[in-house]
């Protein structure tokens, strides 16, 4: 059993021992609205587990999710990665369905993929002059850089 289920028996309990649920709010530290809220879902049904989401359901399935998994990452192995732009054409393609960009980027967080914003390099910059840098500045950090000069 889980905290929640706890804590809505809990509730229950307190109310069958005539508690008012400004008095189980103030008992379990919840708001007073939460304990009223199954109060009145356990007197109507009898019940304290959660009712079913309502909406539409995903068009893509397990399997689905998958497959399109893999051909993700069979499409990054040559680049860095893809934009969600990209997936949003992928999946139409393959699903013959409009998906916004919005909802390609909940699927792609359910599969597991996270947002890596691109770094931009300036132009100029030098890799050999980096680590030319970084080479002296190891061989300087010895010294005391707050050392009094004279």
């Amino acid at each position: 059993m889980d905290g929640k289920q706890k804590e809505r028996e809990l509730i229950i309990s307190l109310h069958k021992k005539n508690k008012s649920t400004y008095e189980i709010a103030d008992i379990l530290g919840i708001s007073q609205t939460k304990a009223s809220f199954w109060v009145r879902r356990w007197k109507k049904t009898g019940s304290l587990n959660n009712l079913p989401k309502s909406g539409r359901p995903t068009p893509a399935n397990k399997k689905f999710l998958e497959s399109f998994k893999q051909t993700l990452l069979n499409k990054t192995n040559n680049k860095t990665g893809l934009n969600s732009k990209e997936v949003l054409g992928l999946l139409s393609k393959k699903t013959h369905k409009k998906y916004s960009l919005r909802q390609t980027q909940r699927i792609l967080h359910k599969l597991g993929f996270s947002l890596i914003a691109p770094r931009p390099q300036h132009i100029n910059k030098d890799p050999k002059a980096a680590e030319l840098f970084k080479e002296e500045f190891k061989k300087n950090s010895k010294k005391n850089i707050w050392a009094i000069q004279s």
